[in-house]
């Protein structure tokens, strides 16, 4: 029997990207979105989502070059909040 494969981690991260808030997922852009709080709201749903498929997951939201973790699923480790 094969040793279990981890799964990538998921990291919704919400950003005011050129004016527009969005949600960057592994360097590609969702949205835009018409305010913060949509954006959040979506990224916290979706990571959520991920979370109970098994996926370390993990919500973030970026100001500037600083993360503020959202919501960040049991299994994602000490690493989910860094960005």
């Amino acid at each position: 029997m094969s040793p279990p494969t981890s799964l990538p981690p998921a990291r919704y991260i919400v950003m005011n990207h050129d004016g527009e808030w969005k949600i960057n997922l592994d360097n590609t852009y969702y949205g835009p979105f018409k305010t913060k709080e949509i954006a959040v709201d979506m990224a916290v749903d979706t990571a959520k989502k991920a979370g109970a498929a098994g996926y370390p997951a993990s919500a973030l939201l970026m100001t500037g070059t600083a993360f503020e973790p959202l919501w960040v699923s049991e299994n994602a480790g000490s690493d989910a909040a860094k960005g």
